[in-house]
């Protein structure tokens, strides 16, 4: 569905895939798998980051192995490093391929900060910048020669036509990729980011993935079984999710089956796995 309506890539195994949760054997499985099935059709950037240098240089010697076309790279962390580690570390996983760092400090609690992305930029095989600090931190690369997409659903549509982003690597497109694609591709449409702004806004409400998990189980794309420790958004919360897809018509989320209210019951929380 993500290339019938235009994605260039997907990301397989990253925070919305729930690679956090996954052992490194499905890990690695997921991403050939993806390879096999669309390998062709869409570009594959497999989530092999780690916050330990060895479990990344690893993982991401099998990723390439499975035929994967780039790396997704975090900064270490929790156990956070200093300036030169996350050098260090960037640069020990470059020379594998190409490879899209990831900056996401509320979810890392460090920022990689530009002196750090324009030291490892010297890599050929820097494929780019994913971008969360926002739009001025965007331009600042841009401005450089450095490929950089969004990594805020929120902000995406400026950062692309105002700031000189690429595009973006979207949560919301996994629910209503045709209009993400018209987002990034045809150029200034305020309205249209206007109309997608309360859908985002409700996708992250509580920690992604769960808003997405959440709306793709009452899209029947998914079955409703969640990994713990994430659980189904509550019901006032899920019937406001009907209530965007109908504002914003059903016509163009992912799926065929009408939209609907689930019960509490009808989601499976699975602790082991």
């Amino acid at each position: 569905m993500q290339i019938e309506n235009g994605a260039e890539g997907v990301i397989v195994g990253g925070t919305t895939g729930e690679g956090q949760l996954m052992s490194w054997d499905e890990h690695i499985m997921l991403i050939g798998h993806t390879v096999n099935c669309f390998g062709g059709s869409v570009k594959v950037i497999g989530n092999t980051g780690s916050n330990s240098t060895r479990e990344a240089i690893h993982a991401t010697e099998q990723g390439f192995a499975v035929g994967m076309h780039a790396a997704l790279h975090i900064n270490p962390y929790y156990g956070k490093t200093s300036l030169e580690g996350l050098v260090s570390h960037f640069n020990s996983v470059l020379p594998m391929g190409p490879t899209i760092i990831y900056n996401v400090p509320s979810r890392t609690g460090q920022d990689i900060p530009p002196r750090v992305v324009n030291t490892v930029a010297q890599s050929p095989n820097l494929a780019g910048i994913k971008e969360c600090v926002g739009n001025d931190r965007i331009e600042q690369y841009t401005g450089n020669g450095i490929v950089v997409w969004s990594g805020n659903d929120d902000q995406c549509h400026d950062a692309r036509w105002s700031h000189g982003a690429t595009g973006v690597i979207s949560v919301t497109s996994n629910l209503v990729p045709g209009l993400l694609h018209e987002l990034m591709f045809n150029g200034k449409n305020a309205s249209l980011n206007a109309k997608l702004l309360p859908l985002i806004q409700w996708l992250f409400e509580e920690p992604n993935p769960i808003g997405l998990n959440t709306a793709l189980a009452q899209l029947g794309v998914v079955r409703p079984v969640f990994r713990l420790p994430y659980v189904p958004l509550p019901l006032e919360k899920r019937v406001k999710f009907v209530e965007l897809v109908n504002g914003i018509g059903r016509e163009n989320f992912v799926g065929e089956k009408d939209v609907q209210v689930l019960d509490d019951d009808d989601f499976i929380l699975v602790g082991r796995y």
